[in-house]
């Protein structure tokens, strides 16, 4: 995230939408807790995300069951993938959430499988 004069945020608070200004505070929290951006993470890298559970899938298959998330923090959507669970026991859309582990990108999407995990807050509060 670039730095911007304070005058400059102030300026661009009264043109930006409430949607606009908390996605520049999830951003902004995120970089402050020393995590990368998701907007600026590269293909291979060990990196850690900050951000917010927006949606949930559960992929059943008998096979290889899979529990995906989308996290937002902000600056960009990262999925995020635990093979062969259907569940994940307090992670849910609105979960706060922190997450590491090497990145690798489907349909140019980034995307985490299987990461180290940390839950910061829960959604159903």
């Amino acid at each position: 995230m670039k730095k911007e004069s304070n005058f400059k945020l102030w300026l661009k608070s009264f043109y930006a939408s409430d949607e606009e200004l908390a996605s520049y505070d999830l951003a902004k929290e995120a970089e402050e807790s020393g995590s990368t951006l998701i907007d600026e993470i590269e293909r291979g890298k060990q990196i850690q995300v900050t951000g917010v559970v927006t949606s949930v899938i559960v992929n059943p298959n008998s096979k290889t069951p899979s529990y995906e998330v989308e996290i937002f923090d902000g600056s960009g959507n990262l999925l995020v993938i635990w093979q062969g669970r259907k569940q994940v026991a307090g992670i849910e859309p609105g979960t706060r959430l922190s997450v590491e582990g090497n990145i690798t990108y489907i349909n140019s999407k980034p995307c985490l499988h299987n990461p180290i995990y940390k839950i910061l807050s829960s959604g159903s509060h």
